[in-house]
């Protein structure tokens, strides 16, 4: 007989119907271009946006090509000189897709149902703002990693030549989408090595090799100014806090907000322990918490105060699925066997109820970025089109980040029409750009950067002649 996962791992379908997880990818995709504007103009994705449309190219940056995928739609919405709403629209619902896309793939194709469900939990079990921050690399990446796991599991020999054709490009754009992605590629590796004897043969050693190899190549030879700053930045930090690293703020304000935000996580670790505890899966159940514990560690060393829970959050998003792995590959089935929830309508309303509560309040977080929105467009109402603003008369827990709001404001304000396109620009100083103040057909980038009339996409950024002029709250 053929030695292929589907002999060695449980059908989910008995589990959850899928028409429940495509269901709830409809309303995300709702979600997605009702609130598209807090999605594309907002931070990271709206200074992508920015960039794309006004150099008229795809963006990439830090070598994570993975990001290229997802801007297809808009970009070639730019190039049918589609309405500014429309390309925006576009920009926002493209990054859900590109999620929906491989959800699809695992679900109808590779019929591997729980690592779909591992990936539909990555903008659902703990998202808060998370759906509104839409830019990251490094989740993309990771919905790549289940899928090429997916593309190992549909045949464990991985003696098919197809699979090597996909896995091989998969883990180069997984390894070069963030070096922690091989944090989750080992936990993957060695989950699946320890539930599916199929899996232990030389091939599956060279998965993991494979990925070991993109990832060191990314790191050793595309490692730009960016990155090692960063690099840098956590070994100044660990110094600092060793040997006292419990001690880290960050591990408290992470505890709060698994209390207020991110409540379903602790509830799914402390289903999957008990799981294991009962079942005496010591080494499955100390794999869970060290690597979950291990990452958060790493990633608040980084960033040790978590001042900006948006920006925090894109990467407590990934331990999701060292819960979300072994609940729907280990605790569901486990179930199922034991007699507990035999009766599937259990199952589907318990997933339903949660899927809903996590729906409801990411359509309610909203209000966190139309806050920052109704400011910015408050202070571009008045006369004029080219505005500064002291750091310090801003209200930084609206504004949070102050470097997105030039970009943010242009976007805000050409949604009219090209012509009422405005700017903000908020710093501590304007000392840099005092030789350029006298200038009329200027755009002042946060980056120190001074783009000219040419420069700005005449199509749907027209900034009429003006100066910056420096006003008071």
């Amino acid at each position: 007989m053929k030695a292929n996962a589907e002999s060695s791992i449980p059908n989910a379908k008995y589990q959850i119907p899928n028409t429940i997880g495509y269901s709830t990818w409809l309303v995300l995709l709702i979600f997605s271009i009702v609130f598209y504007r807090e999605r594309a103009f907002f931070m990271d994705a709206g200074f992508q946006l920015f960039n794309l449309i006004n150099e008229q190219k795809i963006q990439v940056y830090h070598y994570r090509f993975v990001t290229a995928v997802p801007q297809v739609i808009p970009f070639l919405l730019m190039k049918m000189s589609a309405p500014f709403w429309a390309l925006a629209m576009g920009f926002s619902a493209a990054y859900l897709l590109f999620y929906f896309a491989i959800w699809h793939l695992l679900v109808r194709y590779l019929r591997c149902e729980g690592l779909g469900w591992a990936l539909l939990s990555l903008p659902t079990l703990m998202t808060f703002d998370g759906f509104y921050h839409i830019q990251s690399e490094f989740n993309l990446g990771l919905a790549l990693l289940l899928l090429a796991f997916g593309v190992v599991l549909r045949n464990a020999r991985l003696d098919a030549v197809w699979q090597w054709a996909l896995l091989l490009p998969l883990a180069a754009t997984v390894g070069f989408s963030h070096k922690l992605s091989i944090i989750f590629t080992v936990f993957l590796w060695v989950f699946f090595l320890l539930k599916i004897k199929e899996l232990r043969h030389w091939r599956y050693g060279l998965v993991l090799g494979v990925f070991m190899v993109a990832t060191g190549i990314k790191s050793l030879f595309f490692t730009n100014w960016y990155e090692a700053a960063k690099q840098a930045e956590f070994a100044v930090n660990l110094e600092h806090h060793l040997p006292r690293l419990w001690a880290i703020p960050a591990n408290t304000i992470f505890l709060e907000r698994c209390l207020s935000y991110y409540y379903l996580l602790p509830i799914v670790l402390g289903v999957v322990s008990v799981f294991y505890l009962r079942k005496k899966e010591w080494l499955r159940l100390g794999m869970v918490w060290s690597f979950s514990l291990g990452y958060l560690l790493l990633y608040n060393i980084a960033d040790p105060q978590a001042q900006y829970r948006f920006y925090s959050e894109v990467s407590y998003l990934p331990v999701t699925i060292f819960v979300s792995v072994p609940f729907f590959f280990d605790v569901l089935p486990g179930m199922k066997r034991s007699g507990r929830f035999a009766n599937l309508p259990d199952v589907r309303y318990i997933i339903i109820a949660v899927l809903l509560l996590r729906l409801a309040t990411i359509a309610w977080n909203h209000r966190t970025v139309a806050t920052q929105f109704a400011w910015i467009e408050q202070q571009v109402a008045r006369p004029g089109n080219r505005f500064l603003l002291q750091e310090d008369l801003a209200p930084l827990d609206t504004v949070m980040m102050t470097w997105g709001v030039p970009f943010t404001a242009m976007h805000l304000s050409a949604l009219e029409s090209p012509d009422s396109a405005k700017t903000l620009l908020i710093l501590p100083d304007f000392q840099w750009f005092e030789d350029k103040m006298g200038q009329e057909d200027v755009f002042f980038s946060p980056f120190h950067k001074v783009l000219e009339k040419g420069d700005l996409n005449q199509k749907y950024y027209r900034l009429q002649a003006g100066r910056y002029e420096l006003f008071e709250q």
